[in-house]
This record gives structure tokens, sequence and C-alpha cells, in this order.
């Protein structure tokens, strides 16, 4: 299991920069763009298997868990795609970036951040009073220990602000 987390992580690293260049990140082909679309959904495919390998439900359990889960992923997809855009858009103004441009990125990254967390207590909620709340705190640990490891990694491979 822990492998699989390692791996996870570093796929999202590779995803999130892998078809982007610093200052043209919007000039990407578009069979990179479908690629990159490819790459996600298989990715969301190896999260699932560390969801349903961490969970550890019974039959019952599973099927009321993966009905939630399903809509929780749906939305969680729209906001990394909001994510992904937040991304596109620093690479983009990296070489030219203004005070006011990084104020309004460091407010949407904020904005992101809120609206995450607010979509996992909206669903450890859901979960708890679907199944219980043993099961609704091992979910959130769960997503917790994956949106961490994509965090740091993505953070590791996105170059800090510049300066001036």
């Amino acid at each position: 299991m822990k492998r699989r987390m390692i791996a996870w992580g570093l796929a999202a690293v590779i995803a999130a920069s892998g078809s982007l260049s610093w200052g043209e990140a919007s000039k990407a082909a578009p069979d990179e763009e479908e690629s990159f679309k490819l790459f996600r959904a298989s990715m969301r495919m190896e999260k699932r298997e560390f969801v349903k390998e961490s969970m550890n439900l019974s039959e019952q359990e599973a099927a009321k868990f993966w009905s939630i889960y399903h809509q929780y992923e749906a939305e969680l997809t729209k906001l990394s795609d909001r994510r992904m855009k937040l991304i596109e858009d620093y690479a983009a103004n990296f070489e030219s970036m203004s005070e006011a441009k990084a104020g309004q990125l460091g407010k949407t990254a904020f904005e992101l951040r809120r609206a995450r967390n607010s979509l996992l207590e909206s669903y450890y909620k859901k979960i708890a009073k679907a199944l219980s709340n043993r099961i609704a705190v091992r979910f959130a640990q769960v997503e917790s220990v994956a949106n961490a490891a994509e965090d740091v990694d993505l953070g590791a491979s996105i170059p800090l602000m510049p300066k001036d």
C-alpha cells in the first residue's frame, strides 16, 4: 500500500508538470492535452485502488461507500481542474509576474484549499450518516494522506514565485 501511495504521489508530480513548461503553459499541443487527460484518468483509477485497499470495507459497506465516493470524486475532479488552471495561469505569467497577478493567484489558491477542505468535510458527514463515524474518519484520513502527498509533490515541482 505504501508503495502505491509513493507511485501515486510521483505520478501527480509528473501529471502536474510534465507537459507544462514555465512561461508557455497555455501553448500545449492538442495531443499533449489528450495524453494528459488520459494520464489523469489513470491516476484517478490508481487512487481508487489505494482508497479501496485502505478502506477495507465489507460488501454491504462498500456498496454504500462507493456510491457516495463517486459523487465526491466528481466534485473533487472539478476542483482539481480549477487547480490545474491556476497552475497553468501561474506558469503563463511566471516570467512577467505583476503584483496584482500574484495577489490574484494567491487568493485563488486559498479559495481552492478552503473548497477542498469543505468538500472533504461535507462528504465526511455524508459517509458518517450512511455508514458510521469510524468509517467516515477512515475516509477523511485516507483522503488527507492522498491530498497531502499530492500537495507536497506538486509544491516541490513548481518553482517559487519570483522575488522581483
